[in-house]
């Protein structure tokens, strides 16, 4: 792996996508300025055939699965059906005994009523648009990392299959079941997340997460004729989620942010309903059993006060994601395959999720953050490195072939 000539046998064969960075910012800006927000179906399948005609290239077997949907709750208290897009999958040698799952999103966090539409170049090196860093800089990375590894000698060593999904931003309730079962065929995961900083260190350990809901029926009234007879759900609701609030402690690991409250229609009308969001992110199980168990005792204890129905809905659906023995010997193995392309290879824990956690959770080694550097994801100052597009292409491609070579086998 450290010898002089091998090294120079491994940079030979990615030498070639220095010369690539045009093709692909042009190709990321075609990309960025569909909008394909989690909700949006109509450009979320724009997204999705595009994707198919440019993961062709790699000569695999292309099939697309729809998305199951999801009961959610609206900010009126609603229950609907959420549907999802089209998960996208290719797959080259999957019945190979040596196996790599590449899972990415085609969805962004903004919707198409949002101002944040398409791309500007802020220099030659940076583009600020949506999705750009998070993450369809990072399916671009994928893509070309692929092209280099069938272009390679060792290609055959191995099969791949590449999971695209159109949830991940909204917890991918609607493809969770399907990347749970691939991920039980594979020996490694790769996911394309952006990295967590701008110079591009790696997510290590990371947080679960569960979105919940917290309905509060009261009584509606005249606010002037009627002020006593009323029951303002908005005030038993404040007074409710300063008690969760207040759940939160520096010294845990456990956070609870209320992230969305709504109620009441008129100054004049002492409202009946209001609703609460909840987003709520755990390291261990610990606290997240301790979670469930003091929201519930909080639920029971307002919904013994008078005129009032408090309802919760909601659950986990992101695992914690540890830093298993596994992870470390693949972050050993990019990091040998950094020193060939002098990148630094470093990762720290974060708070945030992806389908990295869900991988894990079935026992799979996982980098998830192998996406293009950049930053200020799901904001309007969204923006991406371009040097970087080449930059982790060629990382992930000299890892694909150092597994191809023979290290899969430390993870089988």
């Amino acid at each position: 792996m450290n010898s002089s000539s091998l090294v120079k046998d491994y940079i030979s064969q990615v030498d070639y996508l220095q010369g690539s960075l045009g093709d692909m910012r042009r190709t990321l800006i075609e990309w960025a300025n569909i909008n394909s927000g989690s909700s949006n179906l109509p450009g979320l399948h724009s997204m999705h055939q595009i994707l198919k005609q440019h993961f062709k290239s790699l000569g695999g077997q292309i099939t697309s699965l729809a998305g199951q949907s999801f009961e959610a709750i609206d900010i009126h208290g609603n229950k609907f059906i959420q549907h999802t897009g089209q998960i996208l999958t290719i797959k080259k040698r999957w019945d190979s005994p040596n196996k790599v799952l590449l899972c990415g999103h085609m969805d962004t966090v903004f919707s198409e009523n949002s101002p944040f539409q398409s791309v500007i170049e802020l220099s030659n090196n940076r583009l600020n648009g949506p999705g750009v860093a998070d993450m369809k800089g990072g399916l671009l990375v994928m893509l070309y990392a692929l092209q280099a590894l069938e272009q390679s000698p060792w290609a055959n060593e191995i099969g791949w299959q590449v999971v695209i999904n159109a949830d991940e931003e909204i917890g991918s309730l609607g493809s969770r079941f399907f990347l749970e079962k691939v991920a039980k065929e594979a020996d490694v995961g790769l996911v394309y997340e952006p990295s967590m900083t701008e110079d591009g260190v790696f997510a290590g350990l990371r947080k679960g997460s569960g979105k919940f809901s917290i309905i509060v029926e009261g009584k509606q009234a005249h606010a002037g004729r009627a002020f006593y007879q009323g029951r303002n759900a908005i005030c038993h609701l404040s007074e409710l989620i300063t008690e969760i609030n207040n759940l939160n402690s520096p010294a845990s690991q456990l956070t609870i942010n209320v992230g969305h409250i709504s109620g009441g229609i008129a100054l004049n009308v002492v409202p009946d309903l209001a609703i609460a969001k909840l987003d709520v992110r755990f390291q261990t199980d610990s606290e997240k059993t301790f979670f469930i168990k003091e929201i519930n005792l909080l639920i029971e204890k307002y919904n013994k006060k008078n005129g009032f129905i408090v309802k919760l809905f909601g659950d986990f659906s992101r695992p914690a994601k540890p830093l298993t023995k596994g992870t470390l010997k693949l972050f050993e193995a990019l990091s040998q395959v950094g020193v060939m392309l002098n990148l630094p290879v470093s990762w720290q824990p974060s708070g945030g999720c992806c389908d990295g956690n869900n991988l894990s959770a079935q026992g799979l080694p996982v980098i998830d953050t192998l996406g293009v550097r950049g930053g200020l994801i799901h904001s309007a100052q969204e923006f991406m490195i371009c040097d970087s597009l080449v930059e982790r292409s060629q990382l992930s491609a000299l890892l694909l072939m150092t597994l191809a070579r023979g290290a899969i086998k430390e993870f089988k």
